[in-house]
């Protein structure tokens, strides 16, 4: 998967209509979850609500993968529902840290 370019859809898709949430809110939480690699709930959630953080990384599904979920092979992050944690891909983390220098 060409990682840079699904970055660049991110930030094309944050930036192509106005949002519910602020856009610099919503990618304060996917720089963190970026730099982090592996996150808490509890953590994501300190960026904003379970539903700010689901629509957010919503979002950059849609981007990366089109509408509907992650796809369990392949998917830009993960979900782990027993432990309550959330693992980004390291090719996107990459990518999008890549893409923030200074942000």
């Amino acid at each position: 998967m060409d990682w840079n370019a699904k970055v660049q859809a991110t930030l094309d898709h944050f930036g192509s209509r106005k949002r519910v949430y602020p856009v610099n809110q919503s990618l304060k939480l996917i720089d963190f979850f970026a730099q982090k690699a592996t996150a808490t709930e509890e953590e994501m959630q300190s960026y904003g609500t379970a539903v700010f953080v689901g629509t957010i990384l919503g979002h950059v599904t849609t981007a990366v993968h089109g509408k509907g979920s992650v796809p369990l092979e392949g998917g830009w992050y993960r979900h782990d529902f027993p432990s309550a944690t959330y693992t980004i891909a390291p090719g996107f983390a990459k990518a999008w840290l890549a893409a923030i220098p200074g942000r």
